[in-house]
């Protein structure tokens, strides 16, 4: 057995000195105060530090590259990798780049105990005796290029640090959707929308002209200007917009056509600014409508492909989902055009941060998938603006793995659960399996821009709630004297609250729902009303500012809240009468089915629940009053949301019948549009009429017949949605 030890701290003294280079950068020098500062906080021992200037003694831990650093094992290390090794009684961590201070952070985990789990939780242990074992560790990382955009790695440098992470703005000069950042509309469209994307005939800001050489010439120019303030960054965007609207003119359509796909036109406009600047890279897109590879063309070595993951399921590992066939044949052909990748992946519900979102057991596998092809990097998107569900854990685990794809996560979570929870940690862990295990029983799509209601009928149903909160009440329970530890649990608790207010709006006046009837009055559940207090008083507790990506505070949740205690649900003619769906909506936006309709539920922005859909075809349904009834009046509302495809109806039609065979129109309504718009809205239209006595009514909603010049895609069809056909 080999006892060989380095004994560092013994009674209270070392005979250690830290040496660095006497030229050592800012990150070696910041190794060596990392190095000390730990081992006082866990000794009581300062380990002084000194340059290689000073004599050499036989007891020390050089830190970088010194004058008496050993380079016999230096070879294997790159880009920022590292070196932990003891030589005699000499320790040794030294790395390429950043490789020192990751590996100084690497040692201090892996040999003497401490943790970083949060950005406010860290473990530190109490040692009056520090010894190390014989170290040989070479460390490199599998990608060159490791971003985790989420609260903790992007706020706490030291976070970042420690688990080796890249930071956007640290590499990039520019970042994401660039376009109009390096020819912007404001200045030149009114005197040259020649510029810009020619879309059904028109010229429009919305995408640039990418074969203009006066185009070519501008945003190269503003490109130069930029990183000749900025010199030390290499890498440099130039992207498509956030939006559709790709250039048709003759010339952008001729490469277009020839290589395929639109980055036909993409990558030679991107190719020919990597000419100009040869020692800098130009990242590009490859996104929505820009993802498909072009065939006969590829990008120089020194233009970066930014691939985007965005539409994938999030249920299933991405390896193994037939849904995710398409994605797959993509992702593995840009492979065969260029190793210079970095892949732009999503890991949070971010239409809903606090929402329920079982995802963990995808993690490994998808960046195993991705890795296995080794691209040069990835951007991990989280909810940056605020931790947001299960953040903390998450965000540990996936910082593990962008080092070490190979990492044991289930061996990682199990740790930080322990470590964050305490006593709680079994109960937690109960309920993670739980949700996990019953979101694997379904064969729904999970997206990153679902809602809770979704799941209603699977892993989110009432039942399991109940089942959830039992448990996280348990844990609650066992940590009620420890603050901090109760505060985490109540905190892992929020999206349950969530989902179930979420799902009350969604039930309406039917069980469950924010609503029950007194005769023909309607109350408001003081259960939701007290829920909806419960968890805004929280989200205020513990600083939580924001609730999804656009931005959504927990002030604008309750008013839209008090929207609907006030205004109630409507208690028209058709309230549960049978409904029979004439054409078939989409399952995307199925709702309750076809009782949607006329359940007394209106729809509201978040367009995921309480909404039937038509995807290309016209709405046409009929409704059973079961009687013959007067009537004078339907209403219906409508949402409009433009980014993702989903229109006002062209005109809406209202026949009735005593019979549900001979109809006579009664009612017709043209909507004049659509007008350009980024302005998520819901319009209501009233149809009114002479009254009239009769038993069926069958409404008709015409849809586009085609999608407007500043959404066009070929891929895309017009969405119609309604949430309810309120009959007076």
């Amino acid at each position: 057995m080999n006892s060989f030890s380095l004994t560092l701290v013994e009674n209270g003294k070392s005979l250690y000195t830290i040496i660095v280079s006497g030229n050592a950068g800012k990150s070696d020098l910041k190794a060596a105060e990392v190095l000390q500062q730990y081992i006082r906080e866990m000794s009581g021992v300062l380990i002084p530090v000194k340059d290689d200037s000073n004599s050499e003694s036989p007891f020390e831990i050089l830190l970088g590259s010194t004058q008496r650093t050993s380079r016999s094992n230096f070879e294997g290390v790159i880009n920022d990798g590292f070196i932990i090794e003891t030589l005699g009684n000499k320790l040794q961590i030294s790395g390429k780049e950043k490789g020192t201070l990751y590996g100084v952070y690497t040692f201090l985990e892996k040999y003497l105990g401490c943790r970083k789990y949060t950005s406010d939780y860290k473990f530190i242990p109490k040692k009056e005796l520090i010894l190390i074992p014989a170290i040989s560790d070479l460390q490199n990382p599998q990608f060159k290029f490791r971003s985790l955009h989420y609260y903790d790695a992007e706020t706490d440098q030291e976070y970042l640090d420690w688990h080796k992470l890249n930071r956007i703005e640290d590499q990039w000069g520019l970042w994401g959707h660039t376009f109009f950042k390096l020819l912007s509309p404001s200045e030149y469209f009114d005197t040259h929308p020649e510029y810009f994307s020619l879309v059904h005939g028109r010229r429009k800001a919305m995408q640039l002209c990418l074969t203009n050489p006066d185009v070519l010439k501008i945003v190269g120019d503003n490109l130069q200007k930029l990183m000749l303030n900025e010199p030390d960054m290499q890498i440099w965007s130039v992207s498509q917009n956030d939006n559709t609207g790709a250039c048709e003119c003759d010339n952008c359509s001729l490469l277009n056509n020839k290589f395929q796909s639109y980055q036909g036109s993409l990558l030679s406009f991107v190719n020919k600014l990597a000419e100009r600047f040869p020692d800098k890279t130009i990242s590009t897109m490859a996104y929505t409508f820009s993802r498909k590879p072009p065939v006969g063309i590829k990008p120089l070595k020194n233009v970066n492909i930014l691939f985007s993951t965005i539409d994938i399921n999030r249920a299933k590992p991405v390896q193994d989902d037939p849904r995710s066939e398409l994605f797959r044949k993509e992702h593995e052909a840009w492979y065969n055009l260029g190793s210079n990748i970095i892949v732009w992946d999503y890991v949070v519900q971010f239409s809903n941060y606090f929402s329920p979102f079982p995802n963990l057991h995808t993690l490994k596998p998808n960046l195993n998938y991705i890795s296995s092809f080794n691209p040069a990097g990835l951007f991990i998107q989280g909810s940056v603006e605020v931790p947001g569900e299960l953040a903390g854990l998450r965000t540990y685990i996936l910082a593990k793995l962008l080092w070490d794809p190979q990492t044991d996560t289930e061996a990682i979570k199990e740790e930080f659960l322990d470590a964050y929870y305490g006593k709680a940690s079994n109960h937690v862990k109960e309920y993670l399996n739980l949700i996990h295990q019953n979101a694997g029983k379904s064969w729904k799509r999970m997206d990153i821009y679902d809602n809770p209601v979704t799941p209603f009928n699977t892993y989110l149903k009432k039942s399991n709630l109940r089942n959830y909160l039992e448990i996280l009440e348990r844990a609650s329970e066992v940590v009620r004297n420890e603050q901090h530890l109760y505060k985490r649990v109540q905190i892992i608790s929020l999206p349950l609250h969530f989902a179930i207010l979420q799902q009350a709006k969604f039930y309406g006046i039917d069980d469950y729902g924010v609503f029950s009837l007194d005769g023909k009055k309607w109350l408001v559940n003081q259960d939701i009303r007290d829920r909806l207090e419960k968890f805004i008083a929280l989200l205020k507790q513990y600083g939580i500012k924001q609730l999804n990506e656009s931005g959504l505070t927990p002030d604008q949740y309750q008013s839209e809240w008090e929207e609907i205690f006030k205004f109630g649900p409507d208690l028209h003619k058709a309230l549960h009468k049978p409904v029979k769906l004439i054409t078939a909506n989409q399952n995307d936006f199925s709702g309750k089915g076809p009782e949607t309709l006329v359940d007394g539920t209106a729809g509201a922005k978040d367009f995921q629940f309480n909404w039937l859909g038509w995807y290309g075809d016209n709405m046409e349904v009929l409704i059973d009053l079961q009687e013959l009834t007067k009537i004078s009046r339907v209403r219906m509302s409508f949402p409009e949301n433009q980014r993702f495809y989903t229109f006002l109806p062209v005109s809406i039609l209202i026949e009735v019948s005593d019979d549900g065979k001979k109809f006579r129109q009664v009612a017709v309504m043209n909507i004049p549009g659509p007008v350009e718009s980024a302005q998520e809205s819901i319009r209501t239209f009233d149809l009114d009429f002479r009254k009239t006595k009769t038993r069926y009514v069958k409404v008709t909603a015409v849809n586009q017949p085609s999608l407007p010049e500043w959404r066009f895609r070929t891929d895309r069809k017009s969405w119609i949605m309604t949430d309810e056909v309120m009959i007076y």
